[in-house]
């Protein structure tokens, strides 16, 4: 009976290191597709409706992408990054320097080609300059699994977690729920 649960066990674990193993492989795939800056009029930058259709978000990380855009503009903080291009007009000039970020130019500053969820570059008629943003969004739900030992007994576990909250549960044996737990990040940095 203990090697048929040692035999489960290690069975779990190859299962857990193979689902790793998958999801860092997809996750390289995504890390390695190019950047897909959006080219978008000033005054949609802070248009929640309109960010969420140009930038395929969802209603709410629109309204907190526009809201940040807007407080950027309002308070016109010192650029990150200045650089200058060559371009007839301010609206070629956003769609020239997306173009660079898409194609990873080593004249655009590492700043602006950084991988990050979305870029968005715009053209700011009144001040004569274009801008980029750079848009990490926060990803809410995820997926968790991970083992735990207590004494002698090791527990697989699988969980879910939903913003600050996560819940894990626990087995030894694959056919009950043996163990549970439920967390809160009280500090996030």
């Amino acid at each position: 009976m203990e090697t048929e649960q040692k035999k489960k066990i290690i069975l779990a674990v190859i299962a857990l290191c193979v689902i790793s193993l998958l999801a860092g492989l997809i996750y390289a795939h995504r890390e390695r597709q190019k950047e897909q800056p959006t080219v978008m009029p000033y005054q949609d930058t802070t248009d929640p409706v309109k960010a969420a259709d140009q930038l395929k978000l969802s209603d709410d990380s629109a309204r907190a992408v526009t809201r940040e855009i807007y407080h950027i503009q309002q308070t016109q903080p010192t650029p990150q990054v200045t650089y200058y291009v060559q371009a007839p007009d301010l609206t070629s000039g956003a769609e020239t320097v997306a173009r660079d970020i898409q194609e990873d130019k080593p004249s655009v500053p590492a700043a602006a080609r950084g991988k990050t969820d979305r870029t968005v570059v715009t053209a700011d008629h009144d001040r004569q300059k274009v801008d980029v943003y750079k848009v990490n969004l926060r990803k809410p739900h995820k997926i968790k699994v991970g083992a735990m030992t207590t004494g002698d007994k090791t527990y697989i576990g699988a969980g879910y977690q939903y913003g600050r909250w996560e819940g894990m549960l626990y087995t030894r044996t694959g056919r009950k729920v043996e163990a549970g737990s439920i967390t809160y990040t009280v500090k996030e940095w």
